[in-house]
């Protein structure tokens, strides 16, 4: 089974987030990554986009069932134990929309734990946050 770890990151002195994606497959090996930094946003909304670009990544290449590793209890919390959606409805709209008809089991990662598929992803999401954005 394919395993995709996602992450979100925020810088304050740039106010811009990161976030990122790793696809792993059942050997360890990486498949494919991609991370991306946006304007004026919080570490929770790239925490969720992090995971809509992997879910839409993966339904792209028809990939079907899939584990989802993140180390935001907000997202894991908010995908399996029904926590209320307060905030970020626009990006939730969007999720929810996207898991319809995929079995995805959502796993929380904690973070910073020694996990290298974690840590690169975090690192990834952390450049997001740097890069230079127009």
């Amino acid at each position: 089974m394919f395993k995709v770890y996602t992450d979100g990151a925020y810088s304050s002195s740039r106010d811009q987030g990161g976030w990122a994606f790793v696809v792993v497959d059942d050997k360890d090996r990486k498949l494919h990554q991609d991370f991306n930094g946006i304007k004026n946003t919080t570490n929770n909304r790239m925490e969720i986009q992090g995971v809509i670009e992997a879910i839409d990544y993966m339904k792209n290449q028809n990939i079907n069932e899939f584990e989802l590793f993140s180390d935001s209890m907000y997202v894991i919390g908010t995908m399996t134990l029904n926590w209320k959606k307060k905030k970020n409805i626009d990006l939730w709209l969007i999720l929810d929309e996207l898991v319809k008809g995929l079995i995805i089991t959502f796993t929380h990662e904690r973070g910073h734990i020694g996990n290298k598929w974690n840590e690169h992803c975090d690192m990834l999401a952390v450049h997001g946050s740097h890069i230079i954005l127009n």
